[in-house]
């Protein structure tokens, strides 16, 4: 199946500069609109400006100032449904997986194909329902 990745913008959240990078490069390689925050007070704001300008949010879950998972309440408190992944290096809590339950949890370290299926997901689940 070929999926139709023009177009899908993706806001990509991670504070270490380089993995946003690598990130953004991963999926730009796959004809996905990226735009890269280090910071999620600043990606809140950014996306608080046009919130319909991005098809989904992938975002680090261990970041000072606001944790991912509280950086995609606030954003689904303005768009519910938009298509999240939380990237982690650690198992959060049990409360916290409560929190996020319905959204992608990916756990690092993970590759481009780790990568590329969770993204696909939201718009094969898409395409097979429409």
């Amino acid at each position: 199946m070929v999926l139709q990745t023009q177009g899908k913008r993706i806001l990509f959240v991670d504070d270490e500069d380089y993995l946003a990078q690598v990130g953004r490069e991963m999926l730009e390689d796959y004809g996905y609109e990226v735009e890269i925050m280090t910071r999620s007070p600043e990606a809140f704001a950014l996306f608080k400006k046009n919130p319909f300008h991005y098809d989904a949010l992938i975002t680090d879950y261990t970041m000072p100032e606001m944790t991912g998972d509280l950086l995609m309440e606030k954003i689904r408190q303005i768009r519910p449904g938009l298509p999240v992944i939380i990237c982690t290096g650690i198992t959060p809590s049990p409360e916290v997986l409560e929190r996020i339950k319905g959204t992608t949890l990916l756990m690092k370290p993970f590759d481009m194909v780790d990568l590329l299926e969770a993204v696909h997901h939201f718009w094969d689940t898409k395409d097979s329902v429409s």
